[in-house]
């Protein structure tokens, strides 16, 4: 841990992802399609870099040599960014989930 505030911890960058979710999803839903594909895409870009960032600033992945699978505890900062750019409906909940159990290990 590094002592500075992390990402995460500022509830506007929460906001602004999940504000963004909803724009793409409104988007959607008045038909234009193309427009929330990109959208969505510029949002998984930006969330990974906001987890990229945060990781790195909680000290995700120092506690272990090795990356696990199954130990989320011990993945690199740009693991959880990959995991999260590739699969950002899973992965981004799952991060804000298992980071607390990351900063206090």
């Amino acid at each position: 841990m590094t002592g500075t505030p992390t990402w995460l911890e500022k509830p506007r960058m929460v906001l602004i992802i999940l504000l963004a979710g909803l724009a793409a999803a409104t988007v959607s839903n008045l038909g234009g399609k193309e427009v929330a594909v990109y959208l969505m895409a510029v949002l998984a870009v930006m969330s990974a870099v906001v987890v990229y960032f945060d990781a790195t600033a909680i000290g995700a992945g120092t506690r272990a040599g090795t990356e696990r699978l199954r130990d989320t505890e011990s993945w690199k900062p740009a693991s959880w960014a990959i995991w999260v750019l590739l699969f950002w409906p899973i992965f981004l909940p799952y991060y804000i989930w298992k980071r607390d159990a990351m900063r206090n290990s």
